[in-house]
């Protein structure tokens, strides 16, 4: 059976000697299989995300979407996102640390949502003041390559969307999205998505 599903033996081998190098106390191909078999050892997926840095941000003792897009240079906004955040007032916002993670492969919200679990609910003002510190496009937390920075934010209609802001070069301002956390076309690999630290 394995000969059928695997004819080409150096692909079963390679298999074999990853597993065995995951493992910390034995180099015994054997032993490996025994342990995967006895349910001792499981082979998981890797992470959907990698987190590659932390910041602080101040709070806020009130936040209102409509009067901080100049600041934070942004100059398009789409109907989803004015229906659901621009008239959003946030209150008492305390001091917190955003964590950013790579997309480490394509995803729906879902799943990404699992992943980051109780950390998932990001204020509207953190994610502003980001786009504030890189209102010109200039380097930082946020990716500025025209690729998307996710955050999880809730609407206006108490519901949790995606946020989306994508530096655009071509006008030199932030435009800013929002979609269902229901949407079928998911992320591409690549992408960036704030979230609490903890």
């Amino acid at each position: 059976m394995i000969l059928k599903l695997f004819p080409d033996i150096t692909k079963m081998n390679a298999l074999l000697k990853n597993i065995v190098g995951e493992m910390p106390d034995t180099d015994d191909p054997a032993e490996a299989i025994r342990r995967v078999n006895a349910h001792e050892w499981v082979v998981r997926q890797a992470d959907l995300l990698k987190q590659v840095t932390k910041v602080v941000i101040d709070g806020a003792k009130e936040f209102y979407a409509k009067d901080h897009l100049k600041e934070a240079n942004i100059g398009w906004t789409s109907d989803s996102f004015n229906k659901l955040f621009l008239n959003k007032r946030e209150k008492d916002v305390a001091a917190t640390t955003i964590a950013v993670h790579n997309l480490e492969r394509d995803s729906l919200d879902a799943p990404i949502m699992t992943e980051l679990g109780d950390r998932t609910e990001t204020q509207l003002t953190n994610f502003f003041e980001l786009l504030k510190r890189q209102s010109k496009g200039e380097e930082g937390t946020l990716l500025v390559n025209g690729r998307a920075n996710i955050a999880y934010n809730r609407g206006t209609d108490d519901n949790l969307w995606a946020v989306v802001a994508y530096w655009n070069s071509g006008h030199g301002y932030w435009d800013l999205d929002a979609y269902s956390v229901e949407n079928l076309l998911g992320w591409i690999a690549g992408r960036q998505v704030i979230s609490r630290d903890s």
